[in-house]
């Protein structure tokens, strides 16, 4: 009869609920990096943060029906809060709590805590969470109540991403799942891992078959999570590491092509990276700022897809092995800046290229069964290490080392010739010094919140009312207040005229995580009127975020040539998450000043320019920009605002790849470009100048060029540009090139860790200036380097396949190549030559063909 009464009184409680979202500004307990905005709260559902209620059907609820009316926030406050049965979170709605990164100084688990029961024993059981595309889960942490670390007991995965496109996990700790998140292996794209923290015991992150940008920034799993949790039944320390290291892997990639990976910290597993064949292929990667220490085997390499892998800057402490290629591994692993130490410090029994520069083993052995070795300006600091090299070792080039022990312990089976020892020393430049891992904050001058559908402004968004006036009045009425939050609900808005985003106001939309064309949300239908000027302008300390926008008379038949959709005009701007299935000119920050910007992704398919960076703007971020022709061509078929006919594949990638400039940067200083992504463009990033000037002192981390004419185009400018870990791909087009330094660039270009694939007629093509090539995988290299004017310095690049090598046009060019490796000889002006014979205007030293 309680039990009867109970449930009663939980029905009543739930139909109470309310019909239309109370949207409202969220004082959270927990510092935030943006304002939360809420539709729902589940407490409104009948949901109790009392660790005894059943919350299930109430979190349900509230997401379904979040999705109902649109999209938005479902906000759950701190608690505990017990789920028995399974969660979906739906399209385009981002479930939402409180939440505390745990740190040293304060380790203990705070805010939302979801109380996890189902599933037990059920280790390929239903997961926990889904999330659908377009929607995401932030701000909570989820524990596992009836886990011990006496009886370790196997459950479905935690977190799992449903398919589609974009699916975040943010700011979360999994205190204690036996399996952590999992994505794949069914279709999917677009992942977003950021800021995850806890204790995943079997497997903490697996992702398989996803086919653009998966992105992993800010993880760190480690036995210390649960262990100091402050949480009922935490386990002792000594007994939980002892399980971690004998079945524990912290990330487990299978299929992704192009995954971005970031400051990741593992600590005590059996292994901490491990990558293999998934279901659909095997994965190519970047990887910077990596920590992993007291594993087994820090990092376990059994096959990757021909185009490799490239680490910066990270730390590999194994006990057994720091680095382990298998036997399938063929294709190429660079390394620059980082550390190893373990028995086996590097082990590799596959025919695979390992590349190290400007890195340091300090303990453990060097051991290849096959493959070849290229080791530049790195130092071995334990006397104990030996270099072994198998009969099947097709070459080893070591140049400008140095070891502890002089000569170094080398030992081999293979022909003598096959090994370069050159004791010459080999000057690398310093490697500059950016931090992609600070939290910036994007808020508004007040936190009031103004909705556009609510009176006075009676915005439509249902129809093809003109909104324009209805938002104009909204954000002006902000502004004069002294600022604040201009509030899209999700709908179909008009623009038929120009938007200006007043200082301290910032408008927004429903999506509060990345999102895509086929999400809808709060989208904004722009009709700009002949001779307009751009159609947003966002004035310093203003802000656009969580917005879609679509031009429904832009098409591949007739294409229109339209201004700016966007024009930043003042200090300390910002844009988050904001997507435009089809502009023109995208993003204009080049006109004027945009001093300390700030742009986090930034997604759609532009035609003519993408991103636009200059004006003289200081310290500015640009990251996580994503553009590719499927957010024309993907489209919420429900939304009648959606055009019925099918643009052309085919005819928009032939377009752009003739016409997009995707990032084009001029006058600029102290500018940050982090893990930005284009597919399909003319110029994938392209650094020209601006009244006499160019970029200066300008970062550039993980940028990818894919799909496109020419990957990165150095046009003008005199000072020194670095690239870190950039994926250069020219394919489908004529003249393909992956590096192109103009006649009037007179600077230097230094790319440290590079993989260039498609079908590039050049490597690079250098009319003028510098080049810098540190560490480079060219799985296909077209006519190689052709150095018509100018200089080039290629240090450890991998020429995977035969062919022309370089070519010099005259002898006032000049080529410096230190530790290269070639398939077959190496070609200079078309003739096979001695791996280190004299030519006038060539320096070459520890070359190797395999």
């Amino acid at each position: 009869m309680k039990h009867i009464i109970l449930n009663l009184l939980l029905c009543s409680v739930v139909c109470a609920a309310p019909v239309s979202p109370q949207w409202k500004i969220i004082k959270t307990r927990y510092a935030t990096p943006d304002t939360v905005v809420a539709g729902y709260n589940v407490l409104d559902f009948g949901a109790k943060g009392d660790g005894q209620l059943d919350c299930t059907e109430a979190f349900q609820q509230a997401l379904d029906q979040m999705k109902a009316v649109g999209g938005g926030t479902v906000f759950v406050p701190e608690g505990l809060y017990v789920i028995k049965g399974t969660l979906r979170v739906p399209v385009s709605v981002t479930l939402r709590g409180e939440w505390a990164a745990p740190t040293q100084a304060n380790p203990g688990i705070r805010g939302t805590i979801l109380m996890v029961y189902a599933g037990r024993g059920q280790a390929e059981g239903t997961p926990f969470m889904t999330v659908d595309y377009c929607a995401g889960v932030k701000d909570m942490s989820f524990w596992y109540p009836e886990q011990t670390e006496q009886d370790i007991t196997p459950y479905p995965y935690c977190l799992t991403q449903k398919g589609g496109n974009n699916a975040t996990f943010e700011n979360l700790t999994l205190v204690n799942p036996y399996q952590g998140i999992r994505i794949g292996p069914g279709a999917n794209e677009l992942h977003y891992v950021h800021n995850v923290y806890g204790t995943p015991l079997k497997v903490g992150i697996r992702y398989d078959s996803t086919t653009d940008i998966g992105r992993l920034e800010n993880v760190h799993f480690s036995p210390d999570l649960w262990c100091l949790s402050g949480l009922a039944n935490t386990p002792a320390s000594n007994s939980l590491t002892s399980w971690l290291l004998d079945n524990g892997t912290a990330i487990h990639m299978e299929r992704s092509d192009w995954e971005y990976v970031s400051y990741v910290f593992i600590d005590g597993y059996k292994t901490g990276y491990l990558m293999t064949k998934g279901a659909r292929g095997s994965a190519n990667a970047q990887f910077y700022g990596l920590i992993i220490r007291n594993c087994r085997t820090a990092v376990e390499v059994q096959e990757t897809n021909p185009y490799g892998m490239v680490f910066t800057k990270c730390t590999f402490k194994g006990r057994d092995y720091g680095f382990r290629m298998g036997t399938a591994f063929n294709a190429a692993i660079l390394l620059n800046d980082c550390d190893v130490s373990a028995d086996q410090a590097l082990y590799s029994e596959g025919t695979g290229c390992f590349i190290t520069q400007n890195s340091r083993v300090t303990r453990g052995h060097i051991a290849l069964t096959g493959g070849t070795l290229a080791m530049t300006a790195s130092r071995i600091e334990n006397a104990g290490t030996q270099i072994s090299l198998g009969p099947d070792v097709r070459g080893a080039s070591l140049v400008g080392n140095t070891f502890a022990q002089t000569p170094p312990r080398i030992t081999g089976d293979m022909p003598s010739e096959r090994l370069k020892l050159i004791d010459q020393p080999v000057t690398l430049a310093a490697f500059p010094e950016y931090d992609g891992n600070q939290t910036r904050a994007t808020r508004p001058a007040r936190e009031v919140l103004y909705v556009v559908t609510d009176a006075p402004w009676n915005a439509n968004g249902q129809d093809d009312q003109d909104d324009t006036q209805a938002l104009q009045k909204a954000m002006d009425q902000a502004g004069q207040d002294g600022g604040g939050i201009v509030f899209l609900p999700g709908g179909n808005y008009v623009l038929r005229s120009t938007l200006s985003v007043p200082s301290g106001v910032e408008l927004r939309g429903i999506h509060d995580v990345p999102h895509h064309t086929m999400g809808s949300g709060s989208l904004l239908h722009v009709t700009p009127k002949p001779d307009q000027g751009p159609t947003i302008t966002v004035n310093a300390r203003a802000g656009l975020r969580g917005l879609s926008f679509n031009y429904p008379d832009q098409s591949m038949q007739a294409v229109k040539d339209t201004p700016f959709l966007i024009q930043g005009r003042g200090a300390d701007l910002y844009i988050v998450h904001v997507n435009c299935r089809n502009p023109f000119r995208f993003l204009d920050l080049m006109t004027y000043a945009c001093d300390r910007h700030y742009v986090d992704y930034l997604s759609g398919s532009p035609l003519k320019v993408g991103v636009a960076i200059g004006g003289g703007s200081t310290q500015g971020e640009v990251r996580n920009t994503q553009f590719n022709p499927h957010y024309w061509l993907r489209l919420d078929r429900d939304n009648p605002f959606f055009p019925r006919r099918q643009d052309n594949f085919q005819a928009l990638w032939t377009y752009q790849k003739e016409n997009l400039d995707a990032m084009v940067v001029g006058h600029c200083n102290e500018e940050l470009l982090f893990q930005n992504f284009v597919y399909g463009s003319l110029y994938g990033i392209h650094f020209t100048q601006q009244a006499g000037r160019g970029p200066e002192d300008c970062f550039v981390h993980g940028h990818g060029t894919d799909g496109s004419k020419v990957g990165v185009f150095f046009e003008q400018g005199n000072g020194r540009i670095d690239m870190i870990n950039s994926e250069l791909v020219a394919m489908s087009s004529q003249d393909k090139i992956a590096i192109k330094l103009g006649t009037d660039y007179q600077g230097t270009a230094r790319l440290i860790n590079t993989m260039v694939w498609g079908d590039p007629s050049t490597l690079a093509q250098v009319d003028n200036g510098q080049l810098w090539l540190q560490g480079l995988h060219a799985f296909r290299h077209g006519n190689g380097l052709q150095i018509n004017r100018g200089e080039v310095t290629a240090v450890n690049v991998n020429f995977f396949v035969p062919g022309r090598h370089i070519t010099l046009a005259d002898t006032h060019t000049k080529a410096t190549l230190i530790g290269n490796i070639t398939k077959g000889p190496l070609m200079i002006n078309g003739k096979s030559m001695a791996q280190d014979s004299e030519i006038s205007n060539v320096v070459s030293i520890g070359n190797v063909s395999r």
